[in-house]
């Protein structure tokens, strides 16, 4: 194939795929009311403009569809088309899904092509507040599967009243459960101070919904109480975590000063007893550093694992601990006896050598003086 041709149909794919690649352009979209909608009760109303730009020789492709949505109940549907500025007559449809067939759609790009739509419907019932689409605008193919790319969608929160009373007795029992943590925390010498902040706010938004009878305010306010509810509940669990941590820490502090106290004023450096009490006390250390990096990752589960791990040995450690002071203190010969004890075996070489030399020089001296009397009686 000659490199003319090969351009030739290069050129006809592309302007067959620009040709399938129409789309619609959703804009001026005007919501009422601004504010959450109740559940069953709320009228709405939202009004918004589409533009259909040429692309492909088309306005719309004509084998494509262009589909309104709602979640609303019953919603209405009033749509405009708008051909080169003039305003055909609307025409209304009913329903939560409305197809418009593309060839309605579908002019030579050099004419200018609009909508105007207006969808009113009522919120529908909900068990719990929940969003729902309010609208969607989006072009679908040939075969009626969605175009992504062209779809616009707006979701609106719809409360159900019945469950802000529900939502704000729930938010009274965890801000309740809250101060009991915090009492807690504090009386074990935690600064709970950031916590107190955070059920400040979560008590004060919490009467802000029950003051009003305006339900999406009280929404509001619940969403903050439960978002203060929320951050304090992570507090209260870092907080315990690094109360734990500073109880093994603590405990970690009484081996090694008793540790200190053997090696130092028992001078016991050397005695064998030591070696599996500094195995332990190793152990527990690594333990309750590994236990502080997981906390300062946010890692709460491994944190508080290899905290329980800590404490373990950290308990194994100091039983360990107390154990040879109470032996020692029993028998307080028995530490200085291990003063000599590294003398005696880092030195036992020398002293057999020395040893054996003395009672080779000994014998031998007795031998000389044997002799030396046999040749004086010679």
């Amino acid at each position: 194939m000659s490199r003319y041709w090969k351009y030739t149909v290069i050129l006809a794919l592309l302007c067959l795929l620009i040709q399938g690649a129409t789309s619609v352009s959703v804009g001026n979209i005007a919501i009422t009311p601004s504010t959450d909608l109740v559940s069953g009760q709320t009228q709405v109303r939202s009004t918004f403009i589409i533009n259909f730009p040429s692309s492909g020789g088309k306005t719309f492709d004509d084998g494509n569809t262009l589909q309104f949505s709602s979640e609303m109940d019953s919603p209405s549907w009033t749509y405009a088309i708008v051909l080169d500025g003039i305003e055909n007559p609307s025409k209304t449809e009913i329903g939560q899904n409305v197809n418009i067939n593309g060839w309605l759609l579908s002019y030579p790009s050099k004419r200018e092509l609009s909508m105007k739509v207006t969808m009113e419907g009522v919120a529908p019932v909900v068990t719990g507040s929940e969003e729902k689409i309010l609208i969607a605008v989006r072009e679908l193919d040939d075969r009626g599967a969605k175009i992504s790319s062209t779809e616009v969608v707006k979701k609106k929160l719809v409360i159900n009243p019945a469950q802000i009373q529900v939502s704000i007795g729930q938010a009274r029992s965890s801000l309740s459960a809250m101060r009991g943590q915090i009492d807690q925390l504090a009386a074990s010498g935690i600064d709970v101070s950031p916590l107190e902040q955070k059920y400040q706010d979560a008590s004060a938004a919490i009467q802000s919904a029950e003051a009003t009878s305006d339900y999406s305010k009280a929404q509001a306010s619940l969403n903050s109480a439960n978002k203060a509810l929320s951050e304090a509940d992570v507090l209260v669990r870092e907080l315990g975590i690094q109360k734990a941590i500073n109880d093994v820490d603590a405990e970690i502090g009484q081996v090694n000063a008793l540790i200190t106290d053997f090696r130092v004023n028992r001078s016991m450096a050397s005695d064998a007893r030591l070696t599996p009490l500094m195995l332990t006390y190793d152990n527990a250390a690594n333990l309750l550093s590994a236990a502080k990096d997981h906390l300062s990752q946010k890692e709460y589960d491994q944190a508080v694992s290899k905290a329980g791990e800590a404490r373990v040995k950290a308990d194994e450690a100091l039983n360990q601990a107390l154990d040879l002071k109470k032996q020692l203190d029993a028998n307080p010969f028995t530490s200085v006896g291990t003063m000599f004890a590294g003398v005696l075996a880092g030195g036992i070489v020398i002293i057999i050598v020395v040893a054996v030399i003395a009672v080779i020089a000994i014998v031998g001296l007795i031998l000389f003086r044997r002799r030396r009397k046999w040749d004086e009686l010679g």
